[in-house]
C-alpha cells in the first residue's frame, strides 16, 4: 500500500474545483446558507431544490468504481443487520477516540470549531452527524446511485472541499500538517469505520470471519472511491486495510492537549448515556480496553482502573462479555446478548434526544432487526 508523504499534500480536485466554480457564480451569502443547510440537516439531501450548480454535482459524482462486488456488499449489509450494534458501539469507544492520537488530524478539528465548548454544538452533534452517516451508509441499497447513502456521501465531499477552501484562506499550514482534509487523512477515516471498527469486534470476541472482515473493509472502500479517495490508497481487503491503517496511525500518533480534550469530552459523553456513579470513569475503561494498546491510550490521556474493587469488577465484566460473545450462535445465549446491544443502543439514542434534542434517524430495517424502538 503506498503511503508517500506527499499524500498528505493532496485533496480532492473534483470537489475543490466545483467549491471554486459555486465561488465565481453565486455570491458568498448564498453559498453560506446552502452550506449550513447541507451541513445541519439529518434528513435526506433532496438535492433537487438547489441551485442547478449543485444539482450537477450530485448528479454527475454518482459513480460506482467498476471493481465493486455485489456479493460483498451483500455479506457487509447482513453484517451489519446483525451485529450492527456492537458494531456501531466499537466505532463510538474504539475507533474514534483512537483516532484522536492523531495530531494532524486533531489540529484540523480544533480549529474548525469541533471542540466548542458547548456539548450540544461539539460532541453530541459530532456523534450524531458520525452515526447518521453510518446508519445511512449501511442500510441496505445504499450502494446505489440516487440512494440515501449516495447523496450524504457526496454531501460530506461537499463539505470537505469548503472545509479546505476556508482553511487555506486562513493561511492553514499545509507544510506542516497537510492540507486540510488530505487524502491520507480521508483514507485512514475509511479506514478507522472498517478496519478501525473491526479491530474493536477482534478485542470483544466477536470473531468475523476473512470472507466478512474482507467484505466490510471493500464496502467501505468503494465509500472512499465516491467521497474521492485515490484508489492507491484505498484498501479493498482487511490485511492491507489493517497495515495501512496501522503504520498512518503510527506515524501520525503524537500527545496534543487537542487530543486528550476531544478524548475527554467523548468519554464524558458516554458517562452521561450510562449514568454510571458506582463507576464514574468506565468510559475511560472500555474504551482503554477496546484500543488494547496503553501507548495510544496514554497518548489522549485515559484513566485506568484504580483500586482492586474496581480492577475486580471491570476485568470480570469484560470476561463475562467475551464469554458470552464466543457462545452468541447459541440462541439461548443470544437472548442474554441482544438485550445488552439494546440497552446501550437504546440509551444513546435517548441522550442525543432528552439531553440535547437531537434526533438520530435509524433506518426501520436496523430497528426491527435489533429491536430498538
Amino acid at each position: 500500500m503506498d503511503t508517500q508523504k506527499s499524500y498528505r499534500q493532496m485533496a480532492d480536485p473534483v470537489a475543490d474545483a466545483f467549491v471554486l466554480k459555486i465561488y465565481s457564480e453565486l455570491n458568498k451569502k448564498e453559498i453560506g446558507k446552502l452550506y449550513k443547510n447541507l451541513l445541519t440537516d439529518m434528513s435526506e439531501v433532496n438535492y433537487n431544490n438547489l441551485p442547478p450548480l449543485f444539482q450537477s454535482y450530485f448528479e454527475n459524482n454518482q459513480d460506482i468504481p467498476e471493481w465493486a462486488d455485489d456479493k460483498k456488499i451483500k455479506i457487509a449489509e447482513d453484517l451489519f443487520l446483525k451485529i450492527g450494534a456492537e458494531y456501531s458501539t466499537c466505532l463510538i469507544l474504539r475507533a474514534l477516540p483512537i483516532g484522536y492520537t492523531s495530531s494532524n488530524v486533531v489540529k484540523l478539528l480544533s480549529t474548525t470549531g469541533y471542540l466548542a465548548s458547548d456539548q450540544k454544538t461539539g460532541t453530541a452533534k459530532r456523534l450524531l452527524e458520525t452515526s447518521q452517516f453510518l446508519f445511512n451508509m449501511m442500510r441496505r441499497n445504499s450502494i446505489q446511485k440516487e440512494s440515501v447513502g449516495m447523496k450524504h456521501i457526496l454531501k460530506v465531499r461537499f463539505i470537505h472541499a469548503m472545509v479546505r477552501y476556508h482553511m487555506r484562506k486562513h493561511k492553514w499550514d499545509a507544510a506542516q500538517y497537510g492540507v486540510p482534509i488530505n487524502q491520507e487523512d480521508m483514507s485512514l477515516t475509511i479506514q478507522t469505520f472498517s478496519v478501525g471498527a473491526i479491530l474493536g469486534l477482534d478485542r470483544l470476541d466477536i470473531n468475523l470471519s476473512k470472507k466478512e472482515k474482507d467484505a466490510l473493509v471493500h464496502y467501505w472502500s468503494i465509500v472512499g472511491a465516491i467521497i474521492g479517495v485515490e484508489d492507491a490508497i484505498n484498501p479493498k481487503d482487511y490485511e492491507s486495510g489493517k497495515k495501512y491503517y496501522e503504520k498512518i496511525l503510527f506515524l501520525q500518533a503524537h500527545k496534543c492537549k487537542e487530543g486528550e480534550q476531544l478524548l475527554r469530552a467523548l468519554s464524558n459523553f458516554i458517562n452521561g448515556t450510562l449514568n454510571t456513579k458506582w463507576m464514574p470513569n468506565i468510559s475511560d475503561y472500555m474504551i482503554r480496553y477496546l484500543i488494547g494498546s496503553d501507548y495510544y491510550s496514554d497518548i489522549i490521556g485515559l484513566y485506568k482502573p484504580n483500586g482492586i474493587l474496581k480492577k475486580a469488577v471491570f476485568n470480570n465484566a469484560i470476561r463475562i462479555v467475551k464469554s458470552l460473545n464466543k457462545r452468541r450462535e447459541n440462541p439461548y445465549i443470544n437472548k442474554l446478548i441482544k438485550p445488552a446491544n439494546k440497552f446501550f443502543a437504546e440509551s444513546i439514542l435517548s441522550y442525543f434526544d432528552s439531553e440535547f434534542d437531537l434526533k438520530l434517524n435509524i433506518p426501520e430495517e436496523l430497528r426491527i432487526s435489533w429491536g430498538i424502538k
